[in-house]
């Protein structure tokens, strides 16, 4: 990665501020200050497990890397990893350092190659944030439409189990959610959108595959693949009092999700309007509890103090068009 010399085009503040997080980072105490490239080896590191596998992959003597991980540690005031028999792992903290040093390090790479494409001061930014559930169906179409709409915001999606509305530019968070929670974050305003109706993919094979309509009593043996942060999704869309069965969290894309399913490991719950999603192997069946559909809502939220000019536009395109 190049950082740009006194005399270039400044990079975007959200760049500056990655820089001084590093640069904060580097700055050891009674010793000679941290290298960048020190922060993405202890990265490599944490993946390989092992000093030795790490040097190789990273091209450094490993005595000299191992050299370059003590200094670190020291210049943290605190050990980033434990070593053991097997190798070597992160310690609690070291986890959380390196969770976050790792999203700091792709977010300035990032922001570092969006200065560099020249993109136009008139061109403005939006980053929409959901969870995996909420993010297809109608949620992804507002989104497209919004983009064809509006041709000079550039925007950008965020998938995650809980993504939050950040405060103001240049946060860290994302400057709207769409999700189906009715658990409201503190403080932020909300927008009620749309219902989506879910239906639920089966492997073909299955004993149900063959109903057109399947209750939701009759997959109690069931397991239910789920994405992350969608069990407590699931938990709002079916109401109290409703047995869920057993269900079993994968860190995955929904493409793989599916396919988990069309192999005969579980059922899993879509928007009905993205059956044609489903791949082979499965098939998509419409859900009643009790005779009744489905629902989920969706919610947009955001932070008041957040002066971002296409929020406002975009809230105000979900006020015209998908409000409830």
């Amino acid at each position: 990665m190049s950082i740009p010399r006194f005399g270039d085009s400044p990079p975007a503040s959200k760049a500056l501020k990655c820089l001084r997080f590093v640069a904060n980072l580097t700055l050891s105490r009674d010793a000679e200050s941290i290298q960048l490239a020190t922060l993405k080896y202890a990265l490599v590191v944490a993946e390989e497990g092992s000093f030795l596998r790490a040097s190789g992959r990273a091209g450094i003597d490993h005595s000299a890397l191992s050299r370059r991980i003590r200094d670190l540690e020291y210049a943290m005031g605190t050990r980033i990893f434990h070593r053991h028999a097997r190798g070597v792992g992160p310690t609690p903290a070291g986890e959380r350092f390196l969770d976050r040093l790792r999203s700091v390090l792709l977010e300035l790479d990032n922001t570092l190659t969006l200065a560099r494409t020249g993109i136009k001061d008139e061109q403005q930014r939006l980053s929409i944030g959901s969870n995996g559930m909420v993010l297809a169906g109608r949620a992804l179409d507002a989104v497209i439409e919004f983009g064809q709409c509006h041709p000079n915001v550039t925007v950008s999606l965020i998938e995650g189990s809980h993504p939050e509305p950040r405060a103001a530019l240049g946060g860290t968070e994302v400057d709207v959610t769409v999700t189906s929670s009715s658990r409201s974050t503190g403080g932020a305003f909300e927008l009620k959108l749309w219902k989506d109706t879910l239906a639920v993919v089966l492997a073909s094979s299955h004993p149900l595959a063959s109903r057109p309509v399947i209750e939701w009593s009759e997959l109690g043996q069931e397991t239910l693949l789920v994405r992350r942060g969608e069990a407590f999704l699931l938990a709002d869309a079916v109401g109290n009092g409703v047995q869920l069965p057993a269900i079993v969290e994968h860190h995955v894309s929904a493409g793989i999700l599916l396919r988990l399913v069309g192999n005969g490991l579980g059922v899993a719950l879509i928007h009905d309007g993205d059956a044609k999603s489903v791949p082979d192997g499965a098939v998509c069946r419409k859900l009643r509890i009790g005779g009744k559909p489905v629902q989920i809502s969706s919610f947009a939220r955001w932070r008041p103090d957040n002066a971002n000019p296409a929020l406002t536009v975009f809230i105000a395109f979900l006020r015209d068009r998908y409000s409830a």
